[in-house]
């Protein structure tokens, strides 16, 4: 889930760290340390911030442990589970099987090779993470709960396993458990708390006494060191041991087999001393409580560098739930790989961490009026407020150096060292050591906004509607500028006095001053009267940006372009450069030769970094005239904010140089989440992703950014711009493999380059595979084929059909003529023959009547055949038939007929269209082709019976006076009234056949005729 935070600013107005009153004395306590003054204990926590996740911001209650694993992200053992952090988002941690009871984690302890181990109450044993899911780890005779768990130098994971007198420690290594019991030199009575020193020792606290086992030995022997129960345990520097107990936290010492132990340090009134101890980085010791908040310590060491320090030395401070944190009741502590300090408690998680902006503890907060600063040429920085006057010298805390009866009006800084403070009714020189000299007292009245001293001594004072005055040679003058409105006033680097105004300035060559006015910039407004990287005049800021309107040549440097240019209300240049400034944006750092090429190239940004509330600020910049900004002689920059005085150490800026790991959350596709892995594999018709991810770096998680890309079918596999969203969807996507990959950076911008790269594929649908256009394709052919089988087929039964009409047709001629025109005609020969016989007599008469009656029964039988040719079309032969045409056709060309293939039955109305088609041909190539050879040509195929008529004769072109040596040609013959070559072809169209002629000019023609051979052949 995501979390919302709650933050506090430690020893930061809001949170004052307490001293805690002294404890009641133990009986073997021998002294009572010192306790710091209350002043002292806010200013050991200042430069921490504090931020919280608690229950109702989803953290998970009554934390027990806390630990980081490798890959960054913080682990949290609690009554409710195990959870993953990545400083935004809690992630449960399933247990193995997901059934069960939920898991009550007591302990966590990170090993070396990346394994997180968990220790579990209620007899559960110990698990661990290893390779993203838990392991049962089968721990032999599993106790209570695990109490503390500790990696040795040689990788052994050590176990205590409180609530048993027996069998107290397991050691895990090499893939086995080893029990240690009373057989190896424990006491039988229950352990609490393990660690191993520098040299390998292992150190072990039991109910009453503390033991060690030397490295390479299998027993404990005793120390002689008694403890109260519940004593803990912790290596500190150098190589040394700590001992917490209801007694007080003390060192231990080993030496030539003895270990003694060091002066108590009571820190905890509670009857059982710290339940976890921690030395951070900076050397402090940390400890939690079971009601008392966490505690801090400075170092002996680093106060004596011995482990005998003085009690006196000494110094404890308290954090509880009065400052800010979760819970009083602390349970787990855990300082980072970036150095933040992580408190778990019953109610939730808490971080402290280092921020670069320190509040100034020694200023009260909140003052009724606005605060003064000056910084002086002696390095010590001034500030005033509504009731005091301060010094800071370099190295050195603000001190009260002079209580003012009335808040400060105005401070600048003095020639040859101090600064000059103005208040209701007088002027003043300060020193480090307080008022320097006599009070120069104001003009009755007056109330000035901001003062300044020039390069000749004099003292100015802006004041509005009261004008501009100035002190010298002991006496206050005055320019009358009733719409001037001087409201700020700066000292160029010429010694000049520059007079900011809010209306019309005033004129004169020998004004003993520059004045500005809001019309002569192009910045809206006056917010900052700002020193200038260049040599003319000063930065005049306003709401649109920053101008050096006396500076020849320069131009705005806008906040279009440039954001932290606007409304900025302080400025100081540091001796390397940089430039310091406060404003609407925070803190911001930029450097000198950046800002003198933005007044110099219009439009050009200039690099900055910002600091801001994350970084420990914790209130806005305060609009008021005087310098906002100042740097002591130690480096340091002050700031002033409507709350209180701040300041950063340019010095100690640190980068966080830890790029942060970078991990793949889950891919979720069609509403299902999917756990990253080899193989991953989305259904069909995936088209949208979303693919969420994180980044471990804990400091500043809001400020990681991340890129990302996506590679695959169609994509070009460009990087996105830095974001800082944990989350991205992509759309439109089709079938294919793809790789994604995330990098991320810090708060720093240290990128971690590698990121992490994952591969997933969308499955494809049917119709999205390589073989699915081809099979439509062959689908189709296919269809189309069959479309045109069917086609073919119904144009042959048409054929058919038409032919079985005109056979029919034929047959009902062949009667009728037989049945009247023959009969008829065999009527009248018989007739005629009667009357040649009454006739015969007559010669003459026998001469005409004789060869008549020859002549018609000649005719008689060509009908008679004529009738049997149409009732026997079967009977009827092609080679015969085209013969017949050949014998009959006069021509003077030479006729040949040729027949190919295997000769096969025909339909019988196919060869009266053939005999037509091929009449008809032989008639125009012997009527106009002038052609010396005929040949016709008879193939029959398996697929087609073709003929062939060809001449050699002048062409069909030719005949009608064109050019025939293309189609056109030959097409525009045909309409030319042709007819017959039209009937042709329409003949061949009737029977389903392919027909075509060829002709040119002097080239002959050729007609060609193919019928198929499903309607040419009887078979």
């Amino acid at each position: 889930m995501n979390c919302r935070r709650g933050i506090a600013v430690l020893a930061a107005g809001g949170l004052a760290l307490m001293a805690s009153a002294p404890m009641a004395q133990p009986q073997r306590q021998a002294q009572t340390p010192v306790q710091a003054p209350v002043q002292a204990q806010a200013r050991v926590l200042a430069g921490y911030k504090h931020e919280h996740w608690t229950l109702e911001e989803g953290a998970p209650g009554r934390i027990n442990a806390l630990t980081q694993s490798r890959d960054g992200f913080l682990w949290i053992g609690s009554v409710e589970g195990l959870f993953r952090f990545d400083g935004l988002t809690f992630e449960p941690v399933p247990q193995p099987g997901g059934q069960g009871a939920r898991l009550v984690v007591s302990q966590l302890a990170s090993a070396q090779d990346g394994t997180v181990w968990v220790g579990l109450g209620r007899g559960r044993g110990v698990m661990a993470w290893r390779d993203g899911r838990l392991v049962d780890m089968a721990m032999p005779h599993p106790s209570r709960q695990v109490t503390d768990m500790a990696q040795a130098p040689d990788g052994a994971m050590w176990v205590v396993r409180g609530g048993r007198s027996d069998g107290t420690l397991a050691r895990y290594a090499d893939g086995r458990w080893q029990e240690f019991g009373q057989d190896a030199g424990l006491p039988a009575e229950q352990a609490w708390s393990t660690a191993f020193s520098a040299d390998g020792t292992q150190w072990l606290v039991t109910e009453r006494q503390v033991l060690i086992r030397p490295r390479g030995s299998q027993r404990f022997a005793a120390t002689g060191i008694a403890v109260t129960p519940r004593a803990s345990l912790a290596a500190g520097p150098n190589g040394a041991m700590w001992l917490s107990d209801a007694a007080g936290t003390r060192r231990l010492t080993l030496a030539q087999g003895r270990v003694t132990a060091g002066t108590r340090l009571a820190i905890n009134p509670d009857p059982v001393g710290g339940t976890r101890m921690l030395f951070t980085a900076d050397g402090a010791l940390w400890e939690t409580t079971w009601n008392s908040g966490v505690q801090r310590l400075t170092t002996p060491d680093k106060a004596t560098g011995s482990a005998q320090a003085a009690p006196a030395t000494m110094r404890r401070f308290t954090f509880d739930a009065t400052q800010g944190l979760t819970s009083d009741q602390t349970h787990a502590l855990l300082q980072d790989r970036e150095g933040n300090l992580w408190i778990g408690t019953e109610m939730g998680l808490d971080k402290l961490r280092r921020v670069p902006i320190v509040v100034e503890t020694a200023i009260p907060a909140n003052s009724p009026t606005s605060y003064r600063l000056a910084g002086g040429d002696d390095g010590v920085v001034y500030v005033g407020d509504a009731r005091a006057a301060y010094a800071i010298a370099p190295g050195q805390a603000a001190r009260t150096i002079l209580r003012l009866a009335s808040p400060a009006a105005a401070l600048c800084t003095a020639r040859r060292g101090g600064a000059w403070l103005v208040t209701g009714e007088r002027l003043v020189r300060l020193n480090p050591r307080g008022a320097a000299g006599p009070a120069i007292a104001l003009p009755r009245g007056l109330m000035p906004l901001a003062c300044g001293q020039d390069g000749a001594g004099r003292i100015w004072l802006a004041a509005l509607d009261q004008g501009l005055w100035w002190h010298e040679g002991g006496a206050w003058h005055t320019l009358a500028t009733p719409r001037a409105l001087p409201a700020n006033i700066a000292i160029g680097g010429d010694g000049r006095a520059i007079v900011a105004c809010r209306g019309p300035a005033p004129r004169g060559a020998d004004l003993p001053f520059v004045a500005i006015s809001p019309a002569q910039l192009q910045v809206d407004g006056i917010e900052g009267l700002l020193p200038s990287p260049l040599d003319d005049g000063p930065l005049i800021s306003g709401a649109r940006g920053l101008q050096a309107p006396l500076a020849r040549g320069s131009t705005p440097v806008l906040a279009s372009a440039n954001p932290w240019a606007a409304s900025l209300n302080g400025l100081v240049w540091t001796r390397s450069g940089d430039g310091w400034g406060i404003g609407d944006s925070g803190i911001v750092q930029i450097h000198r030769t950046d800002l003198v090429q933005a007044l110099t190239h219009p439009g050009q940004a200039v690099p900055w970094r910002r600091f801001d509330f994350r970084d420990g600020l914790n209130s806005f910049a305060q609009k008021a005239a005087g310098a906002q900004v100042a740097q002591g002689g130690d480096g340091r920059i002050w700031f002033l904010t409507r709350r209180n005085l701040v300041w950063i150490d340019p010095a100690a800026l640190r980068r966080n140089l830890l790029p942060p790991a970078v991990m793949v959350r889950s891919l979720v596709a069609g509403g299902t989440p999917r756990t990253p892995g080899a193989g991953l594999r989305l259904p069909p018709g995936t088209q949208s992703v979303r693919i969420d991810f994180t980044a471990t770096s804990l400091t500043v998680p809001q400020r990681v950014q991340f890129r990302t890309r996506l590679s695959g079918p169609g994509l070009p596999g460009q990087w996105t711009a830095p974001s800082t969203e944990r989350s991205v969807t992509f759309s439109d996507l089709g079938p294919g493999r793809y790789t994604f990959q995330v990098i991320a950076a810090n708060e720093d911008g240290v990128w971690n380059a590698g990121g992490q790269t994952m591969q997933f594929a969308i499955a494809q649908r049917f119709y999205q595979t390589w073989w699915f256009p081809l099979a439509a394709i062959v689908a189709l052919s296919a269809m189309l084929y069959l479309l045109y089988i069917a086609r073919v087929q119904y144009l042959g039964r048409l054929i058919r059909d038409r032919m079985a009409e005109r056979t029919s047709e034929r047959e009902r001629i062949a009667r009728e003529l037989h049945d009247t025109l023959i009969q008829g005609v065999q009527g009248l020969i018989m007739r005629f023959q009667s009357v040649a016989d009454h006739l015969s007599h007559d010669p003459a008469a026998q001469a005409v009547l004789t060869p008549a009656l020859d002549r018609a029964e000649e005719m008689l039988i060509e009908g008679r055949d004529r009738v049997k040719g149409l009732r026997r079309l079967e009977d009827r032969h092609l080679r015969r038939e085209l013969q017949r045409l050949l014998d009959n056709l006069v021509t003077g060309s030479s006729l040949t007929l040729n027949v190919k293939g295997e000769v096969r039955p025909l339909h019988p109305d196919i060869v009266d269209e053939i005999l037509a088609i091929v009449g008809e041909a032989l008639c125009n190539a012997a009527r106009h082709a002038q052609a010396d050879a005929i040949d016709v040509n008879v193939e029959y195929g398996a697929r087609a019976l073709a003929v062939f008529v060809s001449d050699d004769g002048i062409g069909i072109a030719s005949i009608d006076g064109e050019d025939g040596a293309n189609g056109r040609a030959v097409s525009a013959a045909l309409m030319k009234g042709h007819y017959g070559l039209i009937g042709m072809r329409e003949r061949a169209r009737r029977i389903g056949a392919s027909f075509s002629i060829e002709s040119g000019h002097r080239l002959g023609t050729l007609v060609r005729l193919s019928v198929p051979a499903r309607l040419a052949y009887a078979a």
